[in-house]
């Protein structure tokens, strides 16, 4: 039995990649042109912006203590901001919006770390806290009217295709998988984040720097998230406030439908991606389906409830 419920743990990955391929396979017999090249390159250019805003949210989440970062969409939304009204659909300004961009998100986690590592605030209500004053900051900022667009070459990589069905987000995707998983597995950070996930104090005591691992973690989620919100503008080609409020519940869906444990010290941002697809396949599925909003939100909902039950059990005995 222990050996079962461990494997059922490691094969977490395989199992989002199995219900991903069913997910099309059952899809395309459904509705044929639920996989044309079209609609393919639209679920995975959605995907991957899902993907992006879970990026950091699957560092917090790894870094256990029941880390989950609520100000995820409130950050997108002002990075979005941010690099719209600096970039002025100009190529000249891609580079001051990127550090902007870099800037405001790294400024937002560092807020975020202290309250929490510090001040010990519950994370929750931190990153809820935190996203309420971002959103207010923004309003106040635009006067709840944003303006600027994304500079041109953006623009491209956001919204064309390099095939029919395999859009330039899906490229930048694949650069970010790389990164992450390179971070995650190869490098000493990575491995510190895990050990404090899965043992804080023994972490602690084997000599890691625990509060800074942490705090790097909502460090990073703050810039990543940002940088997500630069490229959803990229997609949309254009910015209106909260753009990124709708990634906050999915981003941590993905997470745990990918195989990351909400308890942390475990996952990878390869489940992420999966995660991010399966939930992006089904809401694409449910609008080819013509099924109306009132109806892809309970479908959504109920679907939902059952992946991330089946994603959360926990292994009734440990090794």
């Amino acid at each position: 039995m222990s050996k079962i419920n461990l494997n059922w743990r490691h094969n977490q990955i395989l199992m989002a990649g199995l219900i991903a391929v069913a997910l099309f396979i059952g899809g395309g017999l459904i509705n044929t042109s639920f996989l044309s090249p079209a609609n393919i390159g639209s679920i995975l250019a959605m995907a991957v912006l899902l993907g992006f805003a879970a990026a950091g949210q699957t560092l917090v989440v790894i870094a256990g203590g029941e880390g989950i970062d609520l100000s995820v969409g409130a950050v997108m939304s002002l990075g979005a901001v941010l690099a719209a009204q600096t970039m002025a659909g100009q190529n000249s300004n891609i580079l001051p919006a990127l550090l902007l961009v870099i800037l405001s998100g790294a400024t937002i986690g560092l807020f975020n770390a202290a309250g929490i590592l510090y001040a010990r605030v519950p994370p929750l209500v931190m990153t809820m806290a935190m996203a309420n004053v971002v959103t207010t900051v923004q309003l106040i900022y635009t006067h709840g009217s944003p303006v600027g667009m994304p500079a041109p070459i953006i623009a491209f990589i956001g919204s064309r295709r390099l095939f029919p069905f395999l859009p330039w987000l899906a490229v930048l995707g694949i650069i970010v998988l790389i990164l992450m998983q390179f971070i995650l597995r190869r490098t000493v950070y990575g491995q510190q984040l895990y050990a404090i996930g899965s043992n804080y104090n023994a972490a602690y005591l084997a000599g890691v720097r625990a509060d800074a691992v942490k705090g790097i973690a909502y460090i990073l989620s703050g810039i990543l998230s940002s940088l997500a919100g630069f490229w959803l503008i990229a997609y949309n080609n254009f910015v209106f406030v909260n753009m990124g409020a709708a990634y906050v519940l999915p981003s941590v869906a993905a997470v745990v439908i990918g195989g990351t444990s909400l308890a942390g010290g475990e996952g990878s941002y390869t489940g992420t991606l999966l995660g991010s697809v399966i939930l992006t396949a089904l809401a694409n599925l449910l609008v080819v389906l013509h099924t109306d909003e009132a109806g892809r939100q309970v479908i959504n909902g109920l679907v939902l409830i059952l992946l991330l039950a089946l994603y959360t059990r926990q292994p009734a005995i440990r090794q």
